[in-house]
């Protein structure tokens, strides 16, 4: 039973759109508002985190749900075990301003395998400032990888971003970047592996979608060692699309464990 209401869950989001919505058709309603069916939701104002429970039924799981993300990363126990199976391929530049971030899609073939289950990646997003805190401070930007396995799980691997040198791997997408809402656009190939750090250790726990409706059962992996951006990257980025990182939720009960 409690696979059924996930797997509506999940196809709810992936319907509706938002940060986590893996088709650019089903882009979210422009920040400023428009005629999507779903209620209009951001990031200030009545629209705003605070008030997400409140703006739908669906959305319910955002004021009321136990398994919230994002979460501070802090002390966590070390865990032996093996490392993410990561056989990420490239794919064609697909980039998409959905209203709410940049997000790139990714072709079929690239994949996320932990402890024998596959994951698929359908698209990566980026946040600024980072949703995630580690002992409650943030990183300017975080990049959220979203990946779905066959019985509908989705798993979500986490990047913190701080600034330093520019990234070409950045460099590329922002230079494909659409200014308009619900555009795509792109030149060129990408692969993803090239962005994520050489240091493969992570945090993970079962969270949630960082977006309405906030949809819980999801797996996390936040990537211990940070990549680099310029500041001139991390400025174009919110000259764009401005703040769009949900507080921290409380962690109640949840195991958190660093994996090496």
């Amino acid at each position: 039973m409690y696979q059924r209401i996930f797997l509506a869950a999940v196809a709810a989001v992936l319907i509706s759109g938002g940060a986590y919505a893996a088709d650019p058709a089903h882009a979210p309603a422009p920040a400023h508002g428009g005629g999507d069916h779903k209620p209009h939701w951001g990031y200030i104002g009545e629209a705003g985190p605070a008030n997400w429970g409140d703006l739908s039924g669906d959305y319910h799981a955002c004021k009321a749900g136990q398994s919230q993300s994002p979460i501070d990363i802090g002390n966590a126990p070390h865990q032996d075990a093996k490392p993410l199976a990561i056989s990420y391929k490239p794919t064609r530049m697909r980039v998409v301003n959905n209203g709410h971030t940049i997000q790139a899609n990714y072709d079929a073939g690239s994949t996320l395998t932990l402890d024998g289950k596959q994951f698929n990646l359908l698209q990566f997003h980026f946040h600024s400032p980072s949703e995630h805190t580690r002992e409650k401070s943030a990183f300017p930007m975080e990049v959220h990888l979203v990946h779905k396995a066959e019985d509908g799980t989705l798993a979500v691997v986490g990047v913190f971003i701080k600034q330093g040198k520019e990234n070409p791997f950045l460099a590329a997408i922002w230079k494909n970047m659409p200014t308009e809402v619900d555009h795509e656009q792109g030149e060129g190939n990408l692969n993803v592996a090239d962005f994520l750090p050489s240091n493969k250790a992570f945090w993970n726990y079962s969270g949630s979608l960082t977006t309405p409706p906030c949809s819980e059962g999801v797996n996390w992996f936040v990537m211990d060692q940070p990549v680099e951006a310029s500041e001139a990257q991390i400025k174009k980025f919110l000259g764009l699309v401005h703040e769009n990182a949900r507080p921290v939720q409380p962690l109640h009960d949840r195991k958190l464990i660093h994996r090496k």
